[in-house]
């Protein structure tokens, strides 16, 4: 808990971001421009998903590199890394620049919103490789066990990201595109705090000149922690994404309610994502030091934890949730249909977090592969029972296809931990559990 409360205060701020955005853009812009940030959510979502999963992967090999002391290896990988992620991110800024508006009209939205969408993605874009390396330097802190310093930057960012939208959008009139300069420069600013304190700091992770350089031998390494966990998070957003389309039909406000439950929903996923970073470094540093007692404890523990969390947060959102949506809008059609998709699911998220918790095993290990599989496979079911259910039950047919995918991955994941994997890794000499 030590470890994983900055992790959940640091995630609460960076989810502040577009937060803060929704807020101040529903109030001093209104309506269009609010529709504009909420159609182009997903896409940003999916970028940011991107560059926060492969981030998280890196940062899986590097907590074992540190538990097993291998500080060779540890700065060939972080060279490796950190320059072959710059490179692709400026390729998916490219991608999007060239398909980002055609994919928004693909979806059904209306020309007016994605005019909006476009000026707020373009300046997104183009600052793009600083949300790399903000998230980047993130993770690998962490992963060497500081989980402070990343919520120390995340809580000066924050403060700055909402002046500067007040300013930018409130007092300066400059509309939508204010919002977004105002995110791109937090994340710069970020960036030199964090290169800045490794510097001075963590001389394990501070690179030198001669240090900075790809090692093409390692390539194949960090590819197989990176490329699983960026598309696990890709594909949960591009499941959001495709949902969003279905609902389209129901009408701008279902849209936007739908979206500003989900800006909701993923501030309380911060809570179990923090115990879950937890569980992952320090399964992760257990394993690369051989400690097998440690990992099965960080499972049972956190697992525990996640339910403990998921049954707390479930009943404050049921209680309060016309409330809580009622802050980014005064359009009560809106209001209605984001608190009761927000309602509706309070208590299933019961399944979410304890999915998490499971998949905090497989990551720590260095299972990506499987979690990236048991993640696709649940978003497929919930993509394919939307299809079907949200012509019949509305919004409560997201839920319904949403919590299915979250029991799926539970039974399928959680029960291959405690049967194959345990019986595997004990013929191996591993862990129990």
């Amino acid at each position: 808990m030590s470890f994983a409360v900055p992790v959940i205060l640091g995630g609460m701020f960076q989810q502040l971001y577009s937060i803060v955005d929704a807020i101040v853009v529903g109030r001093f812009l209104g309506d269009l421009p609010l529709s504009g940030i909420s159609i182009a959510s997903p896409v940003m979502d999916i970028l940011y998903a991107l560059l926060l999963g492969a981030s998280a992967g890196v940062g899986v090999l590097v907590g074992q590199l540190f538990g097993a002391e291998n500080w060779d290896k540890l700065t060939r990988v972080h060279a490796t890394a950190l320059l072959g992620g710059c490179a692709l991110t400026l390729l998916l800024s490219a991608l999007g620049f060239a398909f980002a508006e055609r994919i928004l009209l693909a979806q059904g939205a209306d020309a007016a919103s994605v005019a909006q969408a476009m000026r707020y993605l373009n300046v997104i874009l183009g600052g793009l490789v600083f949300c790399f390396l903000y998230n980047y330097c993130a993770a690998v802190l962490r992963a060497s066990g500081d989980s402070k310093t990343p919520f120390v930057v995340l809580l000066a960012s924050s403060t700055l990201h909402a002046l500067l939208d007040l300013l930018l959008c409130g007092a300066l009139h400059l509309g939508i595109r204010g919002v977004a300069v105002s995110t791109v420069f937090c994340q710069i600013v970020s960036t030199l705090w964090f290169a800045a304190y490794i510097r001075a700091r963590c001389p394990r992770l501070c690179l030198t000149r001669a240090a900075l350089r790809a090692d093409p031998s390692l390539f194949g390494t960090i590819l197989g922690y990176a490329w699983a966990a960026a598309l696990q998070q890709a594909v949960l957003m591009i499941g959001r994404f495709l949902v969003q389309g279905m609902l389209t039909p129901l009408g701008g406000t279902v849209v936007t309610g739908y979206n500003m439950s989900m800006r909701v929903e993923q501030f309380l996923f911060c809570f179990k994502q923090g115990i879950s970073e937890a569980m992952v470094v320090g399964i992760a540093q257990n394993r690369g030091h051989g400690s097998r007692e440690r990992v099965r404890l960080f499972y049972r523990d956190g697992a525990r934890a996640e339910a403990a969390l998921a049954l707390a947060v479930g009943a404050g959102v049921f209680l309060a949730a016309p409330r809580i949506i009622a802050v980014f809008s005064d359009n009560a059609a809106v209001i209605a249909a984001g608190a009761r998709y927000t309602r509706t699911m309070a208590f299933p998220y019961l399944f979410a977090f304890l999915g998490e918790s499971i998949q905090a095993y497989f990551r720590g290990i260095g299972r990506l592969r499987l979690t990236m599989a048991s993640s696709s496979l649940q978003v497929v079911l919930r993509i394919v029972l939307s299809y079907f259910l949200i012509a019949r039950w509305g919004i409560y047919g997201i839920c319904a296809a949403v919590v299915s995918g979250w029991a799926l991955l539970v039974m399928i994941e959680g029960g291959y931990s405690l049967r194959v994997v345990s019986a595997r890794e004990n013929a191996q000499g591993g862990i129990a559990l």
